[in-house]
């Protein structure tokens, strides 16, 4: 992990935290430790890490028209067990930084933003919380300790601007923003996105579309100054039918970086879709849901109950076990996953071959501390390459977050 980075870092934070003598300061912090071991069936030796993971978030009301907000996270999943001293591999992240002007017009309230890193992404809860006041609505398969509104279901990262109106009448905010960004071919590219979102009793609605054009300066093996020669379509949307505390559909969905025009890019090859499906039925005694989804792979890295990239879940739990500081939620999911192969290949039938089946089951248990802390245990234990050498798998997890 490189100095420059963790001060830089440091001093965003210290930054705000001097910002806090001003009206209001909150902030959220949480984290993660346990152990990875895998035992291999044919007598091989057993491999075993510690995973970390934390995530730190701080908002500072300057004045009663503009926020500044920061979130980081840092993670390693390489600690040996035989040697937990000695040096590995550890990452540090920007998720946020940004400053929003709001102010009142006629019937509606303006946001202006200017951002760096990953900016209330589709998929996520950050848009719906901030400009609706809504508990979240995504999976919990989705949740992550390096940040603080879970794991978005397009991860977009970037540096830009963003106009944002929400109407006083009606549960209604749209808006656009304008940013750089890396894309999947890891090339600064250009974007301009549309959104648009809604809440109500019955429904939840984020959806964004938006279009982009990697930046370019050789043009036919010339050196130019800036050509841009084409143009990719990129976008997400989440929607709940129902409500948190209902019977509901959860729908999430991504496009990441698809040539509409132009040579510069690479072609659809099925890994640029992401999606969640997720029907949950509740009632009085407990509840359950019914996953399908996709991630990146990238992206399940950071996940906290999920391995592989796609595969479906079968989720029995209770969320509302009474306790002395709250209430306790108890689950156990059960995961059929896959590695090595796309939705696309599955759709089509092809490198079915390459296919590695694994099979999980993860109880869990969430705790409140009090009404703003809470800790997680959760333990698994899967079987990988069900069709294969077989290698039992064992995880246990001790998270916890805190919001002051």
């Amino acid at each position: 992990m490189k100095l420059n980075r963790i001060f830089f870092f440091a001093a965003i934070f210290a930054a705000c935290s001097y910002l806090s003598a001003a009206p209001s300061f909150s902030g959220s912090i949480g984290g993660s430790a346990g152990g990875d071991l895998n035992v291999p069936l044919n007598g091989d030796k057993a491999q075993g890490t510690i995973p970390l993971a934390a995530y730190a978030a701080a908002q500072a009301n300057l004045t009663d028209w503009a926020i500044a907000r920061g979130e980081i996270a840092a993670w390693a999943s390489n600690l040996a067990f035989n040697d937990i001293f000695a040096d590995s591999d550890a990452n540090v992240r920007l998720n946020e930084l940004s400053l929003v002007l709001q102010r009142r017009a006629f019937t509606a309230t303006n946001y202006f933003s200017v951002f760096l890193g990953a900016y209330e992404p589709i998929g996520s809860d950050a848009f719906l919380m901030r400009h609706f006041g809504i508990e979240p609505i995504s999976s919990r398969l989705a949740k992550s300790y390096t940040s603080l509104a879970g794991s978005p279901i397009r991860d977009s990262k970037g540096a830009g601007a963003s106009y944002i109106v929400n109407f006083d009448k009606a549960p209604i905010a749209t808006g656009a923003s304008f940013y750089f960004s890396k894309n999947k071919d890891n090339d600064w590219a250009i974007n301009l996105d549309a959104r648009f979102a809604l809440a109500t009793n019955l429904a939840t609605l984020d959806f964004l579309v938006g279009v982009g054009s990697p930046l370019q300066d050789t043009y036919k093996n010339k050196d130019v100054v800036l050509v841009i020669d084409t143009i990719t379509l990129h976008g997400g949307i989440n929607f709940l039918a129902g409500s948190k505390y209902t019977h509901g559909l959860l729908i999430q969905a991504g496009l990441e970086d698809i040539v509409v025009k132009g040579s510069n890019g690479s072609g659809f090859n099925g890994d640029e879709i992401r999606f969640l499906f997720e029907p949950r039925l509740m009632f009085n005694t407990f509840n359950f849901t019914l996953t399908a989804y996709s991630f990146s792979e990238k992206s399940v890295k950071e996940l906290a109950y999920l391995r592989d990239p796609l595969g479906a879940c079968f989720t029995f739990y209770k969320d509302n076990i009474e306790g002395k500081r709250g209430d306790i939620s108890v689950g156990i999911h059960s995961i059929f996953s896959l590695k090595g192969i796309t939705i696309s290949d599955i759709v089509q039938s092809k490198n079915l071959g390459n296919a590695i089946y694994n099979a999980y089951i993860t109880p869990y248990i969430e705790i409140p501390l009090s009404g703003i802390a809470s800790i997680e245990t959760i333990a698994q234990v899967g079987v990988l390459d069900l069709t294969g050498s077989q290698t039992l798998a064992f995880r246990l997890t001790l998270g916890g977050r805190k919001t002051f």
